[in-house]
């Protein structure tokens, strides 16, 4: 995901031919290694949304300062205008919402586990993935072509965090996640 010579900010790839494991150097039971990793995803996820939230808010400071810096006559910038007005008020309320929405999941991970929070951990996946897209792209918009170029961070973001929808399971896998969980309590008790 990176580009030529600049270091590649992705993963690696490591291929294993004919590696034996001591039972000594095991870090759980063998065969067990599933769960362990299924265990370290929901708190990685909480890091994910922490980090994209970082950059919402980073880029609506972009967003605002460009705003209210940018004339587009010479009695108004471009903060005047009610459609950007509305694009900030969204972005504000969209990353508030999930900011919180993280928060309540790691507050539930902290008091019944992981497993309690399964639905709230796939919720947050794949709404604050959106929402940082949806920040990005008003971010671009708010500054012209400016924002297409790489004079600005918010091209790069653009780029490299669109894998944030894709990554530790599709949004897709996600709802479908939480749409089970919900519909599970229309369905008939099955006695």
């Amino acid at each position: 995901m990176g580009e030529a010579g600049a270091g590649y900010a992705s993963h690696a790839e490591i291929r294993y031919t004919n590696c034996k494991v001591p039972a000594s150097h095991l870090i759980h039971l063998e065969g067990q290694g599933f769960m362990l990793a299924q265990q370290r995803l929901g708190p990685g996820r909480i890091h994910h949304c922490m980090r994209w939230i970082g950059i919402c808010e980073r880029a609506l400071d972009l967003m605002c300062s460009r705003a209210v810096a940018r004339q587009v006559s010479s009695t108004e910038v471009l903060a005047d205008k009610q459609t950007i007005q509305y694009w900030i008020a969204e972005c504000r309320t969209e990353i508030d919402a999930a900011r919180l929405l993280v928060l309540h999941t790691a507050y539930k991970i902290e008091n019944e586990g992981s497993k309690a929070a399964k639905q709230e951990i796939s919720s947050i996946k794949f709404y604050v993935a959106h929402v940082l897209q949806q920040v990005l792209d008003k971010a671009i918009q708010v500054h012209g072509a400016l924002g297409m170029t790489d004079n600005l961070i918010l091209s790069w973001w653009y780029r490299h965090e669109r894998g944030a929808r894709i990554y530790d399971g599709p949004d897709e896998v996600h709802k479908t996640v939480v749409a089970k969980a919900v519909l599970k309590q229309y369905y008939p008790s099955k006695s």
